[in-house]
């Protein structure tokens, strides 16, 4: 899907290998080899966000090519309560039919294998074992040691590797020259550093500043890619730093006052910690442990806004 009103997200989905930047060379070589000698039983291994259904997606449509059809795939869905033995009939179906392209199988596809139970993973071994003559079986997980070892010795295992900031970064720079995005170089260092390392989300704060279509700076970029601005928390934390503890208190009042829930202030400066150049690793580390203690009392117990002056005084007396 590329025509203009597209939703980003669908827009610049990749579609072949060469259009992943985190795929390395051998990767490519490796899925082209498979595909190439129709051997596609492959489990797909990789953290969340990396990309692994759009490449199993890619895989699908290298595959077939122009001859692609839906109705030679089946798509099993892992977070259905019945688990994959509800499939089990439309497996058996599915799997016994010839492939409607000469010369190339039929796929089934199991996303998120490592979500589902051992015995249906068992089900979904020997259905690999009695219909590998007609059928490619592709999944993927992120925990491969919830994958069981039988399933996995009847499968090829590929490692995706994690989003650098340099793969990124390219993503970015190619949505701003096709989008025509006008933004400072501050507002490109901060989007890519709350993205969290995820395409999808990087993807949705361009949309963002594609839909108000103006130049934006640092300023503008916090209102838009968070829910607080950081630029307040800037102000928070440099209360602390001066031990100004009254400013800092008034300050995550006022985000009260504006109908910030005490859980969504802290939610948002846990955030904001592992990205701020303020503070030093170490008090990072003990300002990350302070603010999970306050947002677990505060679910398990109650929330009370007078919580707020007794996590801003924590703080400080962390220095």
């Amino acid at each position: 899907m590329n025509s203009i009103n597209a939703p980003f997200i669908h827009k610049y989905q990749p579609t072949y290998f060469r259009d992943f930047e985190q795929l390395n060379p051998t990767t490519i070589t490796l899925m082209q080899s498979l595909i190439s000698l129709n051997n596609l039983n492959v489990l797909i291994i990789g953290d969340s966000g990396t990309g692994k259904t759009s490449i199993i997606n890619s895989i699908i449509k290298e595959y077939y090519g122009n001859d692609y059809n839906s109705d030679n795939v089946l798509v099993l869905n892992s977070l259905k309560e019945q688990g994959i033995q509800y499939y089990r009939n439309d497996v058996k179906i599915f799997c016994q039919t010839c492939s409607l392209i000469k010369n190339k199988k039929k796929i089934v596809l199991l996303d998120d294998i490592d979500l589902i139970n051992e015995q249906s993973q068992q089900v979904f071994r020997n259905c690999m074992d009695k219909y590998k003559h007609n059928i490619h079986f592709i999944s993927s997980c992120t925990n491969v040691q919830k994958v069981i070892d039988s399933l996995q010795s009847r499968t090829i295992l590929v490692q995706i590797n994690p989003l650098t900031m340099s793969c990124l970064t390219k993503i970015m720079n190619k949505i701003k020259i096709n989008e025509n995005l006008n933004m400072s170089s501050e507002a490109d260092e901060f989007i890519l550093s709350v993205c969290n390392n995820s395409v999808r989300i990087l993807i949705n704060y361009l949309e963002k500043i594609k839909i108000i279509n103006c130049h934006v700076d640092k300023e503008l970029v916090h209102k838009l890619c968070t829910n607080i601005s950081y630029t307040i928390f800037d102000d928070y934390t440099n209360c602390i730093l001066n031990k100004k503890l009254t400013d800092g208190i008034k300050i995550l009042y006022n985000l009260h006052d504006e109908g910030y829930s005490v859980m969504d202030i802290l939610d948002n400066y846990f955030l904001y910690i592992k990205i701020t150049k303020l503070l030093s690793e170490n008090i990072k580390y003990k300002l990350t442990s302070l603010v999970c203690k306050y947002i677990i009392y505060f679910h398990n117990v109650h929330e009370d806004e007078l919580e707020l002056a007794l996590f801003t005084n924590n703080f400080v007396n962390l220095f």
